[in-house]
């Protein structure tokens, strides 16, 4: 039987997502800096992109809100984290700008996702809240940098990067649990206990390289 568009798209989209996780495997589970860690960082994020596309294109087939979340946050997460090692790139601050526009957007999007939620049904729900309270600090982040990027320390950069890959790495579990392998998990608990787990991880690296710590 021959096999259509739909069914090309969604092998594509497990290809690469499955070559996505092991590729952030191979960053976690190797020492920071090292050239396993940056293939593996780098496996992991242009993969990442090519699920951001395979999903976009799997919306035109089924439009799934949360799936639109998950791809614009990836497009945001992944090349801020990038930028904070090409600082001295000329386009660094137009695109910076242009990501801390993505954010102010996705914040926008989850505030209306969680209004028009708790209007059409009897149950709170409170995860779309969740979210826009991370995109809005994430801009606040944003526009901070902005201000002042030229007196930051070298942690600082290396804070922005992993807090960003961290939270890239939450959105693409978060799609595993809620659209791929469905184990179950209500639309607030995919969203919750996945950003639960990545807080405790920025919280230990932002003490790991504080700028007060050694340097990176």
């Amino acid at each position: 039987m021959a096999i259509g568009i739909h069914e090309v798209v969604n092998y594509s989209h497990v290809a690469v997502g499955s070559l996505a996780l092991a590729g952030s495997a191979l960053a976690l589970g190797s020492s920071k800096g090292s050239s396993l860690h940056v293939r593996g960082g780098k496996l992991f994020a242009w993969m990442m992109l090519l699920v951001v596309l395979t999903t976009a294109v799997q919306m035109t087939f089924e439009f799934l809100p949360l799936a639109i979340i998950m791809c614009l946050a990836e497009a945001y997460l992944i090349p801020s984290a990038i930028l904070a090692f090409h600082r001295d790139w000329a386009g660094f601050r137009a695109v910076s700008w242009a990501l801390a526009v993505l954010a102010g957007l996705l914040c926008l999007f989850t505030l209306v996702q969680l209004v028009r939620l708790n209007l059409v049904g009897d149950t709170l729900f409170i995860g779309p809240g969740v979210l826009a309270l991370m995109f809005g600090f994430l801009l606040y982040q944003d526009f901070g940098m902005l201000r002042n990027s030229a007196d930051r320390s070298g942690n600082y950069w290396v804070r922005r990067h992993l807090i960003r890959m961290i939270l890239a790495f939450t959105f693409a579990v978060m799609a595993l649990i809620r659209i791929g392998i469905q184990v179950g998990l209500t639309l607030e608990q995919t969203v919750i206990y996945p950003l639960l787990a990545a807080a405790v991880t920025i919280f230990l690296v932002c003490r790991r390289y504080s700028d007060g710590a050694a340097p990176a």
